[in-house]
């Protein structure tokens, strides 16, 4: 019965999924809310694919890789977004640096088609299997943005695990998907304030929250990083770049670019102004379309929408920038949020131009920052002259060297270690 419940659920999911991004982008921006509590109920049940090759069952798995005693810890990645995404995220690269580190990572989802336990990286596991959390001293993780989890959750995984509390972005109904998952979602967060082993927080703004709620001893600092290697494979420099992005590049004297989610966080308004004010100038956006925000941006010939490019495409098409920038609106997601963008901006060796609120960037001397059109325009042109800079561009090289992914997972591991070894757990 569950494996065609499963199927039904699939079925139903990719249906709504089809009609969701056929309609007025306008009517998807005022259903976000309705989307996330839809999607949350029809993926709770976890997934049934197809079965591949390398797909093993619990027996195999506990028999096989997870009887290894040789990891430093094996850690369970609560679901909260799928690995088969064009736009890697921090569970992804974590993850991926998790396992480089000799740890045992257990990735789980609801949408990739996984059949029990599918390999992905070394020590790292796709997984729908609910065995999972019958397994003793594991490390689990919940994110602060997850469609999926709940305070009792968390509360239930205490039971035989460590739990974490990933507190990666500001609360907020622009994020959270309405007020049924805001409320959920803040709910979440006071219960692992509470409750949780460790809290991780992704900014500044964020850990003082946190420490203030939970105490210092139950609380680590673990900005988000880069994988340096991607955006300095030359292999990866050399996949197909499209026409209308070569043309594009070769219509204005420079270009200024951004990849991420088109989202309500972005400074729509601040965009417009700009192109406005640098007609010769061209401005390219790269990625998914998030609560249907694309007609939000300016409709000008000098700005170019890309749609959502693959994670092993972004450095060929990146390095047609000559500047990079992330405009997010003022206020407290600006504030509160950690970019990754930001720290593979510095692996491009691109200058880069964020808004005035960008706390986490901002603390970067060779960032460039601006609090209105103007300022902003100017910070733009500054940034321009540096491009070419070799001493400019060793030090952005530096700046991503000391902000790798490995460096931030060997935070992570270090401090779980030795509150473990502390043995003072949170009642």
């Amino acid at each position: 019965m569950s494996y065609w419940r499963g199927i039904v659920r699939n079925f139903a999911y990719a249906s709504f999924r089809k009609i969701f991004w056929a309609l007025p982008a306008p009517l998807r921006h005022h259903l976000h809310g309705f989307r996330h509590s839809l999607v949350r109920w029809l993926r709770k049940g976890g997934s049934q694919g197809q079965r591949q090759a390398d797909d093993i069952g619990w027996e195999s798995f506990r028999d096989g890789p997870l009887s290894n005693k040789g990891y430093r810890l094996v850690f369970i990645l609560e679901a909260n977004i799928d690995w088969e995404v064009t736009l890697y995220q921090r569970p992804h690269h974590m993850a991926l640096a998790l396992g480089r580190l000799g740890c045992l990572v257990l990735y789980r989802t609801t949408g990739d088609g996984v059949v029990g336990f599918r390999p992905i990286e070394n020590n790292v596991w796709l997984t729908n299997d609910p065995n999972v959390e019958s397994i003793d001293g594991a490390v689990r993780c919940f994110y602060s943005t997850t469609l999926f989890a709940d305070d009792q959750d968390l509360l239930s995984a205490k039971r035989n695990g460590f739990v974490i509390y990933e507190y990666i972005d500001h609360i907020d109904a622009s994020i959270s998907g309405g007020t049924h998952s805001l409320k959920r979602l803040l709910t979440l967060k006071q219960g692992a304030f509470a409750h949780a082993d460790l809290v991780v927080s992704s900014a500044k703004l964020l850990q003082e929250e946190a420490v203030q709620a939970s105490g210092a001893s139950r609380c680590v600092f673990v900005p988000n990083g880069v994988d340096v290697s991607h955006y300095r494979n030359k292999a990866n420099a050399s996949h197909d770049i499209p026409h209308t992005l070569r043309a594009f590049k070769e219509n204005h004297r420079h270009v200024v670019g951004y990849f991420g989610a088109i989202a309500p966080w972005l400074w729509y308004e601040l965009m417009e102004d700009v192109s406005e004010l640098m007609p010769d100038i061209g401005f390219v956006f790269i990625g998914p379309d998030y609560s249907g925000c694309v007609p939000q941006l300016p409709r000008k010939e000098n700005v170019l929408y890309l749609g959502p490019v693959d994670y092993k495409n972004l450095p060929s098409h990146a390095r047609l920038f000559d500047v990079c920038f992330i405009p997010f609106v003022m206020g407290d997601i600006a504030r509160a949020t950690s970019p990754l963008k930001l720290f593979e901006y510095f692996a491009l060796e691109k200058p880069v131009v964020v808004t005035g609120d960008m706390q986490e960037c901002v603390v970067y001397e060779e960032v460039f920052s601006g609090n209105n059109a103007v300022q902003f325009t100017r910070a733009i042109e500054n940034a321009l002259k540096v491009r070419n800079d070799p001493s400019f561009k060793q030090r952005l090289r530096d700046l991503a060297d000391a902000n790798k992914w490995d460096i931030r997972a060997e935070t992570y591991v270090s401090k779980i270690e030795s509150l473990i070894a502390s043995a003072d757990p949170v009642l």
